[in-house]
């Protein structure tokens, strides 16, 4: 499986994938339902699907401190083009336009003089 983020400023896809950790990719399908779906009196579920958005949970690899300004610069803008190959649930490649928030920086600190290495965890959300 590959993972690649569109770079906004040059428009050439950037391999994530080797930054990623072992099992630190999780895929979810979220629906979004019309206002009036929910159980009715008798427990009776109206559900009126109006999308479906896929959610993608990131973990990285512990990284150089270039590495992850280089990673967290892709996922800055507003919203990025991301790219599955394969996709989980066509099995083929597939594009989506995604946003991130909540980026979190794990930092590990070396008092010997050696370098900071950091960690990141971010979902991508699908517009």
């Amino acid at each position: 499986m590959t993972v690649e983020i569109k770079n906004s400023t040059t428009n050439s896809w950037v391999d994530i994938t080797p930054l990623i950790a072992w099992q630190g990719l999780t895929f979810s399908r979220n629906d979004v339902d019309a206002p009036d779906a929910g159980r009715d009196m008798s427990g009776l579920m109206h559900r009126g699907r109006v999308a479906v958005k896929e959610k993608m949970n990131i973990q990285t690899v512990t990284m150089t401190k270039a590495q992850s300004s280089s990673l967290q610069t892709l996922l800055y803008p507003q919203s990025i083009q991301v790219r599955v190959n394969p996709y989980p649930r066509t099995n083929a490649s597939h594009t989506m336009t995604m946003y991130t928030n909540n980026v979190k920086t794990t930092y590990v600190v070396h008092t010997n003089g050696g370098d900071e290495l950091q960690s990141l965890s971010f979902p991508l959300i699908e517009l």
